[in-house]
């Protein structure tokens, strides 16, 4: 794209003169006959290289003229080279000027000069264009990173639920286990093992926005490959089953029963019994002497939904543990899920 330069003058002469000298170099010219009509160009034309005005001229001289062009500030960055017979001292010259020829115009001064300012011209709107470019380009990298950002999450959220449904998985699979050989009980602080489940399924829990506390919890002889999934179970339920708009709340703590265990049949020796209960604030359930039951249907804040076999296979660890579990719950009012462990 040729250069564009605006030549200002009250003689038609001088602007032929300077046209003759600067054509072979290139340029695009645009000539004005006052400073009044430069200014008319100026507002829709103001992509020029440089301007190259007389200073002596009717109406509006030279510096006048470039004093209302730099009232603009998209203007301001056009350089003026000032063409005049006088040698002004620093006192008189104007400010913001960028140079002067003097008359008689020596033609090779003047094609030295005007290059000089068309080369910078040249190089600012190349770094113009770079930073376009360089501003787009960011633009776009700001929105693949946005859609990256949205898929990490899809994929974060998709993992959590793929790790529940394994972890759901090993817990089918340890129940059906169960029914041939028992599992080796160890001694197991329950506090130790909640604490890492809770570490597993915290993006679980960030994402119900659910606080869960848990009191001190005893030291019991279970299995702990048994006992994971059965708090993983309970504790899901109740992120599960929270209210709309009511952030869930899940207390966990421990009591000693004394009692034996509902039976004396069930319970010949006499022993102490830990009791874990896991209570929330969530939508509850009707008929909480079924909720074990795989085949029965419980009806959550009016909505009827099957059990499904998690609750069963916490029913079938427990008595694998010779402890029983049990529920109270209405619906609207949470839910507490009682689980009776035998202590050591």
């Amino acid at each position: 794209m040729q250069p564009k330069i605006l030549l200002v003058d009250d003689r038609e002469d001088n602007l032929l003169s300077i046209e003759a000298i600067l054509e072979a170099d290139g340029y695009q010219f645009f000539k004005a006959y006052s400073g009044s009509q430069a200014l008319k160009i100026l507002l829709n034309e103001y992509d020029f290289a440089m301007i190259l005005m007389d200073v002596k001229m009717p109406i509006l001289n030279g510096f006048e003229t470039a004093t209302l062009i730099y009232e603009r500030e998209k203007l301001r960055r056009i350089p003026i080279i000032f063409i005049t017979a006088n040698n002004y001292g620093d006192e008189n010259l104007f400010k913001g000027c960028i140079d002067y020829i003097f008359k008689p115009i020596n033609p090779d001064v003047l094609r030295a000069k005007v290059a000089v300012f068309i080369e910078l011209y040249r190089k600012n709107n190349l770094l113009i264009e770079q930073d376009r470019k360089l501003s787009a380009l960011n633009e776009h990298l700001e929105a693949e990173l946005k859609v990256l950002r949205i898929s990490e999450e899809k994929a974060r959220q998709f993992n959590g639920k793929l790790l529940n449904a394994i972890s759901n998985l090993e817990s089918i699979l340890a129940s059906s286990k169960m029914t041939i050989e028992q599992s080796e009980l160890v001694k197991s602080d329950l506090n130790v093992l909640l604490k890492g489940l809770l570490a597993e399924m915290e993006d679980q829990v960030n994402e119900k926005k659910a606080t869960i506390s848990i009191e001190p919890l005893p030291t019991l002889l279970v299995s702990p490959a048994l006992i994971r999934p059965l708090f993983r179970n309970l504790i899901g339920n109740a992120l599960q089953y929270s209210k709309k708009n009511v952030n869930p709340i899940i207390k966990i703590r421990s009591e000693v029963d004394l009692s034996t265990e509902t039976t004396p049949s069930r319970n010949p020796d006499g022993k102490k019994y830990s009791r874990i209960l896991i209570e929330d604030n969530g939508i509850g359930f009707d008929h909480p002497d079924k909720i074990f039951n795989p085949v029965e249907k419980v009806h959550h804040n009016g909505s009827s939904k099957a059990a499904g076999i998690g609750l069963a296979i916490c029913k079938k660890i427990i008595e694998q543990h010779h402890g029983s579990i049990s529920a109270r719950s209405k619906v609207n009012e949470g839910s507490t899920f009682i689980v009776s462990l035998p202590i050591l």
